[in-house]
């Protein structure tokens, strides 16, 4: 499949941060907490945070029409690329940032310029085969 593996790549170059000549917008991270059982049921769970950089780009959505109806929603939609940088583990920056590969889960938050959102609804494109973007609706 190399064609949907060269989308994946445009996708990224496409969305990479203006100041790399790339159409995204504002600094776009990606975080995840994992919670760990502790060894017995009476210890406490352990908890790992991870945060990528990604290339991606925020439009806000305020007001559509949905069957005739007026819906008035204030979110963001960001689309982003598949691949980003591992930039901190546990509160600790990874030096060099390392690239990868990227599934986020609905539970993980975007932080936009600095402003942590949580996912509300999380989509890859296309929706079969080869994932060369991912769409998440934030919550402002």
């Amino acid at each position: 499949m190399p064609f949907y593996s060269d989308m994946a790549d445009m996708v990224q170059e496409l969305l990479a941060p203006e100041d790399e000549d790339g159409l995204g917008q504002g600094t776009v991270t990606l975080k995840r907490v994992t919670t760990t059982p502790g060894e017995n049921e009476w210890d406490p769970p352990t908890e790992t945070s991870q945060v990528w950089l990604l290339s991606g780009a925020a439009t806000r959505v305020d007001q559509r029409y949905e069957n005739g109806a007026l819906i008035v929603a204030t979110v963001d939609i960001v689309t982003f690329a598949t691949t980003g940088k591992l930039m901190m583990v546990d509160d600790v920056p990874v030096v060099p940032p390392v690239p990868e590969t990227i599934t986020p889960v609905i539970t993980d938050t975007l932080v936009i310029d600095g402003r942590e959102r949580a996912i509300t609804s999380l989509k890859p494109t296309p929706s079969a085969g080869t994932v060369v973007a991912w769409r998440a609706v934030v919550a402002v």
